[in-house]
């Protein structure tokens, strides 16, 4: 059955960073710079169709299909998506953090170098640095073991939001509702897990105003086939990271692998590829600037309909804070990694991270000020007040709404500092992170299965000891320790009433009779912590997550004992997340359906990771007064930036053939260069990483993996003027595995042709 939204409506905020002027249409090789010309031309005065709308793919009903076929599109949006029938859709799948694409019959996947990164990461060791080297499977004997890894193929999405908010009783505390609303999530996920080799999810929009939900086939055994080297993988590192022109090959390959009767398993030897219904057909016909491009995958999270006080708590509270802490995270990781070169190896995917979450925080606090978005929400509430009290009956019903949700909002600030840190501390350290699920575990079997919290239901037992496995190669015991000490630091400086007692109890100075927050008694004590444990070992947090509550209350191991005694104020915590999620599934939607009715325009729900998709054009953008971007990077520009020092270090072998000219069949004839990376509008964010992006055919000609500095706070809402995100051209992919690693079995796996001008391949 289709679902339908709400009678629908776009809020865009169209927060301007720079006032452009004139624009530049003309192409540069290398993708540089350019000073805009001094007079106006109104030929290249317009800016592209816009991208707006991470759209699901359930609501392409509502899409302007004449409109996009004007613009390019050569399919009909049925054959794409159909509910209850599926569509070339079926090749975009998700994976955690990221998304990816079939690109053969045989399960061959691929997606960003940073999305596989971790696996990359498992995989190498000291004498096969797989990060430094890169990777190539010869065959399919020598495909490695992905390290949990995963991909989720999308079968059915249908709005289950009657199933959830039926039946809820008036005058329910906020925990009362959302224990309501999970209980009937869980009815509903159980339901849909009897079919076979299904995996189901209940994902809420928007706080509440719609439930959906989401019908997936999980495959576990997903390896790693190719992957270029870091040096080339994220050619840039953090200098050109966020940023444009960029002219990283971000891309890794894939399989995914099922038992011998086609069912979903673990890594065994023995599994066979897995053939998905659909898979995408890779073209080097390429893009050029204005053609069409469609970017489908799993976007994680937006924040478009937010009030003033969200906007300002983000850029007066939580980025400034979330950047001091990656910070001074990723210094105690990088100072342990000079001190002991044992640990740069398992922390590598750690740093990785928090400097890429490190740069968006701070970009984020740039776009922000520099929008005056505070200011542009508030104008746009004084606009709402104004709506809503000229229509007596607009005015009993939604007036209240605003003031009492932002009033929720001001209360639950109490803590706030403490809540961030007690979020961060359990990912901060790995080991009393796997301490505490392991107590969870043991005090949540003791209940019914239905009664249990989201995540440790018996449905979640394997994914629960799959990551307590698969971490050993991510982790450094030393490093983990360190981290520790720095937020055992971080949380001493919280005034007494915030602080965790647990904490406050361990470190009790006998003489003062206060707890030390020193660093010499913080080292002291994380000594002794993880002195005293065996978490650091695979197969003794295999045996811990079979105990019972009580056998662990025997445990003398020191960070089992820590997770129990944290328990009840990390289970306050949980409490309280659950408090604020089920006050605003009530106050939100209030206010998000006087938004639709004043708007009374498409509606695109905020990013949920669900599957969405976005129509957008190839287009370059001006960053600021006086300069034009544009829209297409070359193997010329890379050369041009390299340096021969990280992180501007290719491959010898890329810079010789480069030097050579060996372009292969990749080049673009009217560039003269193989393209290597490209900016287009599209609407994406986080998770949409791997992305697979069409052209107006349905044929893959490039792989999603960022968005330019300017754009960084699109989050929060699409600006026209900026809202670029940066692909890898797949024609690049094709030529480092064609000229540089000679994999001509998997082009020829991917049927790789130039295909007739007008024809669609899926």
């Amino acid at each position: 059955m289709r679902a339908r939204f709400p009678r629908a409506f776009v809020m865009v905020v169209f927060f301007l960073l720079c006032a452009p002027g004139c624009r530049s249409g003309q192409k540069h090789a290398g993708g540089h710079e350019k000073v805009k010309p001094s007079t106006c031309r109104p030929e290249v005065e317009a800016l592209p169709p816009s991208g707006e709308g991470q759209w699901p793919w359930t609501s392409l009903d509502q899409m302007d299909e004449r409109e996009l076929f004007a613009r390019g599109l050569k399919l009909r949006l049925s054959e794409i998506w159909t509910p209850g029938q599926g569509g070339i859709a079926r090749a975009a799948v998700g994976m955690k953090g990221c998304s990816a694409s079939f690109v053969s019959p045989d399960g061959l996947l691929i997606t960003n170098h940073h999305c596989a990164y971790r696996a990359i990461q498992r995989n190498s060791s000291d004498e096969r640095n797989l990060i430094e080297d890169g990777f190539l499977a010869s065959s399919r004997q020598d495909e490695l073991d992905g390290h949990g890894l995963r991909v989720l193929l999308f079968r059915q999405h249908s709005d289950v939001t009657q199933e959830v908010l039926g039946g809820m009783a008036d005058g329910l505390s906020d925990l009362e509702r959302i224990e309501h609303i999970e209980k009937r999530e869980k009815e509903i996920v159980k339901k849909c897990e009897a079919k076979p080799d299904t995996r189901c999810l209940v994902s809420r929009e928007n706080h509440g105003l719609r439930f959906v939900l989401l019908e997936k086939l999980e495959l576990r055994d997903v390896r790693l086939v190719a992957a270029p080297p870091e040096s080339l993988g994220s050619y840039g590192g953090e200098v050109d990271n966020w940023r444009w022109p960029r002219h990283s090959m971000d891309f890794a390959v894939l399989r995914a692998y099922v038992d011998g009767d086609g069912k979903p398993a673990g890594y065994d030897p023995s599994n066979v590829p897995f053939h998905p219904e659909e898979h995408f057909q890779v073209s080097v016909d390429g893009v050029s600037q204005d053609d069409l491009v469609m970017v489908l995958g799993t976007p994680y999270h937006t924040d478009r309909y937010k009030t003033t006080h969200d906007v300002r708590q983000a850029l007066e509270w939580y980025y400034p804070l979330r950047s001091d802490l990656f910070s001074e995270w990723i210094r105690v990781l990088e100072k342990t990694c000079e001190e002991i070169p044992d640990s740069c190896l398992p922390t590598a995917s750690r740093v990785r991270g928090l400097n890429n979450g490190l740069t968006n925080a701070r970009g984020m606090i740039a776009g922000l000020e520099r929008a005056k978005l505070v200011q542009r929400k508030q104008d746009q509430l004084q606009e709402w007040i104004e709506w809503v009290e000229a229509d007596p009956a607009r005015n009993k019903r939604w007036r209240s709404s605003h003031d009492d949700l932002v009033e929720y909002l001001e209360q639950s600030r109490s803590g706030r500092d403490r809540d961030f840190l007690v979020k961060y501390v359990l990912i901060g350290s790995q080991v009393l992170g796997f301490a505490r699920t392991i107590t969870k575990w043991a005090a949540e079997r003791q209940k019914p299965d239905e009664e249990r919290e989201p995540g440790y239901q018996e449905r979640d037992r394997e994914d629960l000891l799959s990551d307590l496995k698969q971490a050993q190669r991510s982790l450094h015991i030393e490093a983990d320790r360190r981290v520790l000490a720095l937020f055992l630091a971080r949380l001493g400086r919280l005034p007494p009433s915030e602080r965790l007692q647990a904490f406050d109890s361990a470190l009790m100075d006998p003489l003062t009779l206060a707890p030390d927050y020193g660093a010499a008694g913080i080292d002291l004590y994380v000594t002794a912590l993880y002195t005293g444990t065996t978490l650091g070992d695979e197969a003794s947090r295999e045996k811990l997550f079979n105990s019972t509550l009580d056998e662990l209350k025997a445990s003398t191991d020191t960070m089992v004992l820590l997770a129990l005694a944290l328990a009840p104020e990390l289970d306050a915590w949980d409490e309280r997340k659950k408090e604020r999620a089920g006050a605003l599934s009530r106050l939100r939607p209030p206010y998000l359906e006087s938004l639709i009715e004043m708007r009374g325009a498409r509606f695109y729900p905020d990013a949920n990771a669900s599957p969405r998709i976005s129509f957008a054009t190839v287009a370059g953008y001006s960053p600021r007064d006086g300069v034009w971007h544009t829209p297409i990077s070359t193997l010329g520009g890379l050369l041009e930036k390299a340096t021969g020092k990280e992180p501007f270090d290719p491959p010898g072998a890329v810079v010789e053939a480069i030097k050579a000219g060996r372009h292969g069949a990749y080049a673009d004839e009217a560039l003269g260069d193989v393209p290597v990376c490209f900016l287009s509008n599209a609407d994406t964010t986080g998770g949409n990483s791997g992305s697979p992006v069409l052209d107006g055919h349905g044929r893959l000609v490039g792989l999603n993996f960022d968005r330019v500095y300017e754009n960084i706070a699109g989050d929060y809402g699409y600006n026209p003027e900026l809202s670029r995100n940066v692909m890898v051209d797949v024609r690049s992919v094709l030529w480092y595995l064609d000229v540089i690693l000679g994999a001509q079995h998997l082009l020829e796996e991917m049927s790789v042709t130039h295909a007739p001008a007008g024809e669609a391949h899926h």
